[in-house]
């Protein structure tokens, strides 16, 4: 029984290592000019989340296994660090994050969900795939087109914090998992 509960606590560590690569991504492409030079630097965190064969939110909820829930929470925790470390190590992080997360909340509830959905069909076909070009445009795309992702998002909802925007976060994390799961149940495996 040790050696479950060991296994436990390391997974659980690993998801919150995911969830600050996410952090240090939102870092980057929070503070990079120009946009893509940003969302390419993003994409360091999900190749090494991928490489190390990391858990994230993301990335398994197109398989339907493992704790998802927990993973998801894990995930969180580990950005929400990330973030926070950085926001009392840089006093201009704080206005960067919140005019994004003014932006980002201005956007309905549809649309949201349907960011949510085609960031969750993009980082499916990339942590799917495993080649670290198509990894990297995959990201590129989604931050490009503005999609959501609810690691990515999360430091900006925590920065606005409100009933409503609980909402919309919820609407990424359920766009994030339709996405990945049509895009699984949708590939051919002939």
């Amino acid at each position: 029984m040790k050696l479950k509960t060991d296994s436990n606590i390391a997974k659980s560590f690993n998801a919150v290592i995911a969830g600050l690569l996410i952090g240090l991504g939102v870092i980057i492409n929070t503070q990079t000019k120009p946009p893509i030079l940003g969302a390419l630097l993003f994409s360091f965190g999900l190749l090494t989340i991928i490489h190390l064969k990391l858990p994230l939110y993301t990335g398994k909820i197109g398989y339907l296994k493992d704790k998802l829930a927990l993973i998801l929470v894990f995930n969180l925790i580990g950005i929400g660090i990330t973030v926070a470390a950085y926001y009392i190590a840089n006093s201009q992080f704080h206005e960067l994050i919140s005019a994004a997360a003014s932006v980002k909340f201005e956007k309905t509830y549809a649309q949201m969900l349907f960011g949510g959905i085609f960031c969750g069909m993009l980082i499916h076909f990339a942590v799917k795939c495993k080649v670290s070009y198509l990894t990297s445009m995959a990201v590129i795309i989604f931050i490009l087109i503005g999609a959501e992702h609810c690691i990515a998002d999360f430091p900006y909802l925590l920065t606005t914090l409100s009933l409503p925007h609980i909402g919309k976060f919820l609407m990424v994390i359920l766009g994030n998992s339709i996405g990945a799961i049509l895009i699984e149940k949708g590939i051919s495996y002939e």
